[in-house]
């Protein structure tokens, strides 16, 4: 018998124990605020998985370059919402998933303003590094 695997996610990152799953990532001190280390890492380490992801769904660096630079140009003084939304909408226009942190960091509007600014300042360093 085969065994099916339930693929949707546990529960809402808007959820009452939200803070206290970020805490144990690490994302969030105990008093609430965001642990600026480890949202540092995170932003280097899935920008650069994000990137590495496209570059293989595209093939064509050019092509990646592109789609990179509409989405730092779209971002450019858009608000936290938008940009946080326009690097969702990345992963969706590769066909993957949005990883589970950046999930849980949507319900916390500190942690997404972190993440939104750390992330893309991560991908347009690797857009320069060509």
């Amino acid at each position: 018998m085969e065994r099916m695997i339930d693929t949707r996610r546990p529960s809402s990152p808007f959820d009452d124990g939200a803070a206290e799953r970020l805490r144990r990532m690490g994302l969030l001190q105990e008093r609430g605020k965001p642990d600026w280390e480890s949202m540092a890492v995170l932003c280097c380490v899935y920008a650069g998985l994000l990137f590495d992801d496209m570059c293989d769904f595209y093939q064509d660096y050019e092509d990646v370059t592109t789609v990179l630079h509409r989405l730092l140009e779209a971002a450019e003084g858009a608000t936290v919402k938008k940009r946080f939304l326009l690097i969702c909408l990345q992963y969706d226009g590769i066909g993957r998933q949005l990883p589970d942190p950046i999930w849980w960091i949507s319900g916390n509007p500190e942690l997404t303003e972190v993440f939104a600014d750390g992330f893309l300042q991560n991908l347009k360093r690797l857009c320069e590094c060509g």
